[in-house]
């Protein structure tokens, strides 16, 4: 019998300002100046995902839309890949750090 399994490595990103977001009612696409950080091999880092579905997503999304705002720098946790077509790591935390 063959078993098959995902597994997860996850992992830290740079530190990276927030460049853009695509928003739509099924996830949250946030692109990263500079910030190629890939612990899951997803097919992509063009963007980082967020969905709506996730535990606490209306505090990661409102955080990274003001670490946008006030131009500073985050880090995100990311663990497997989501958004648009699950091409992209998918954030599941996120710290927001001052650039001195």
């Amino acid at each position: 019998m063959l078993l098959a399994s995902q597994v997860s490595a996850s992992g830290p990103t740079q530190l990276g300002l927030v460049e853009s977001f695509y928003v739509n009612a099924g996830f949250t696409m946030v692109r990263m100046e500079g910030v190629v950080d890939n612990p899951d091999d997803c097919q992509s880092t063009a963007f980082y995902a967020l969905e709506p579905s996730q535990p606490g997503y209306e505090v990661l999304h409102s955080t990274l839309l003001t670490a946008y705002v006030s131009g500073k720098t985050v880090r995100f946790w990311v663990d497997g890949c989501g958004g648009q077509h699950g091409y992209y790591p998918h954030i599941k935390s996120v710290t927001v750090e001052e650039i001195r």
